[in-house]
């Protein structure tokens, strides 16, 4: 563990894991889904652990440019734009 000014900066579209952590994911309509809880690594693919603020109910959103379009750090949000019954899937 190395303090944050140490970190070397990343390529634009990378982030570090911390810096997703407690993030607020919403819709690109602005709709508050819920909040980042864990990151899941499975191969070369990364899943978000969303608490959805409706129901406390976690889902899994994959981290990929094609669903999660947006991080904004200085905000802590991650704008999304899910495929249909995504955010209805993989209720853990």
């Amino acid at each position: 563990m190395i303090p944050e000014d140490l970190l070397k900066p990343l390529e634009n579209g990378h982030f570090y894991e911390f810096e997703l952590l407690g993030c607020a994911v919403l819709t690109k309509a602005g709709e508050r889904i819920g909040s980042v809880r864990d990151v899941l690594s499975v191969e070369n693919n990364h899943l978000l652990v969303v608490e959805r603020e409706k129901d406390r109910k976690e889902i899994l959103i994959p981290f990929h440019e094609a669903i999660c379009l947006e991080v904004k750090r200085a905000n802590k949000e991650i704008i999304i734009d899910p495929p249909r019954g995504l955010l209805d899937l993989d209720e853990i």
